[in-house]
C-alpha cells in the first residue's frame, strides 16, 4: 500500500491566513490531544499578513483548517475518527466570512521502526523516554493502520498528516484548491 502526506502551500500571498487567535487551538493539534480541545464553534479573523482567497485546506503550522467539500469527501469515504471543531474565518472590512471545520487526526503508533530513520535527541539529562524523536525518513507499517486512512504518526514529533493511496485518489479527484500530496518512500 503506498502512502501520502497530505499539506497545503502556506506561503501563498492571495490566501488568506488565521489570525492569532486561531493559536489557542495549538495544543490540541500539535499532538492531537483532543481533551485540550472542544466542538463549539470558533470564530477568527482573518491576519492582515495574508490574502483574501479561501483555498479548500489551509494549514497553520499543525492547525490543519479544511473546507466543507473536504469534509464530505472524508465523511463518504468513512473518515469517522478525525476530531472536527466548526471555524469561521472572517474578513470584517469587507464583510466576509468563511465557513472551515478544524480536522484534526489521530496519531497512531505505526511507525516501521526497522526501515524508518528516526532522529533522537540527545540530551543527557533527560529520561529515555523524555527525549524528542523525529523521523526523518517514515516507513509505515501497513499492519499497524487498522481502517484509519487518514492519521498522524505517534512517538515522534513530526507534524505530517498521512494518507492512504485511496483516499488521496479521492480527494486528488476533486481539484480542490491548495491541497496538495507527496509520496512517502517505501
Amino acid at each position: 500500500m503506498k502512502f501520502f502526506v497530505m499539506y497545503a502551500e502556506t506561503c501563498v500571498e492571495e490566501y488568506a491566513a488565521p489570525g492569532a487567535d486561531i493559536f489557542d487551538l495549538e495544543r490540541g493539534c500539535l499532538n492531537s490531544e483532543f481533551q485540550f480541545l472542544d466542538k463549539s464553534p470558533l470564530s477568527v479573523e482573518i491576519s492582515d499578513e495574508g490574502g483574501i482567497e479561501f483555498p479548500d485546506f489551509i494549514l497553520e503550522g499543525s492547525i490543519p483548517l479544511i473546507s466543507a467539500g473536504v469534509k464530505r469527501v472524508f465523511e463518504k469515504f468513512g473518515v469517522d475518527y478525525v476530531f472536527y471543531k466548526p471555524i469561521q474565518l472572517t474578513y470584517s472590512l469587507l464583510g466576509r466570512a468563511e465557513n472551515y471545520w478544524l480536522a484534526v487526526p489521530p496519531r497512531i503508533d505505526c511507525l516501521d521502526t526497522r526501515k524508518s530513520i528516526i532522529e533522537v535527541e540527545d540530551n543527557e539529562f533527560l529520561l529515555p523516554t523524555e527525549l524528542i524523536r523525529e523521523a526523518k525518513k517514515i516507513c509505515i507499517a501497513e499492519n499497524q493502520i487498522g481502517r484509519y486512512d487518514i492519521f498522524k504518526l505517534a512517538g515522534v514529533v513530526n507534524q505530517e498528516i498521512i494518507i492512504t493511496e485511496r483516499l488521496k485518489n479521492a480527494l486528488a479527484a476533486e481539484n480542490f484548491e491548495n491541497v496538495f500530496f507527496y509520496e512517502l518512500e517505501e
